[in-house]
């Protein structure tokens, strides 16, 4: 609801040359803070869209171990097989590979090289919730596709 004194002041303030200066240079701050808050809004946005788009390890503290990682990998386009994240597994630590839950139940496939992914003999097949196990030194070595488009995986090392 409207205050009306509040608006009644404002009027008899735009009615002097002094008061309509003072409104016009309020109208001015109030459009830089708008154009200041959209110029940060999209910094962070661009920020948050690296960090998204790159991987990054935790920091380790002095004489902490892993216990675990988990990493999101989605096929965007199916049929157009992607790599997995080039991240180190540590020694004694297993990947697990699972299939994120989707509506209906679309085909995912993991295997262990671009060519191996894309074979039906030389690939792991994975639906809704499905998970595989491998032993392997870095995530790159794996490779995802899929039948259908958005599909994700989670990369799960644990010990």
């Amino acid at each position: 609801m409207v205050d009306m004194r509040n608006a009644r002041l404002i009027e008899a303030l735009a009615e002097t040359e002094v008061g309509a200066s003072f409104l016009v240079l309020i109208a001015d701050n109030i459009t830089n803070f708008a154009d200041e808050v959209r110029l940060s809004l999209s910094n962070i946005e661009q920020q948050l869209v690296s960090i998204n788009s790159t991987n990054l390890e935790p920091q380790r503290y002095l004489g902490a171990q892993a216990e675990g990682l988990i990493r999101r990998v989605r096929v965007a386009t199916a049929g157009t097989a992607v790599q997995g994240p080039s991240i180190d597994i540590p020694k004694g630590f297993r990947t697990v590979v699972r299939q994120r839950r989707h509506t209906g139940t679309p085909n995912g496939y993991v295997a262990l090289s671009e060519r191996a992914v894309g074979s039906t003999v030389e690939r792991a097949e994975l639906q809704d919730n499905d998970a595989i196990t491998f032993a392997v030194s870095n995530w790159s070595k794996l490779w995802f596709d899929a039948d259908t488009n958005t599909t994700d995986f989670e990369l799960i090392a644990e010990q």
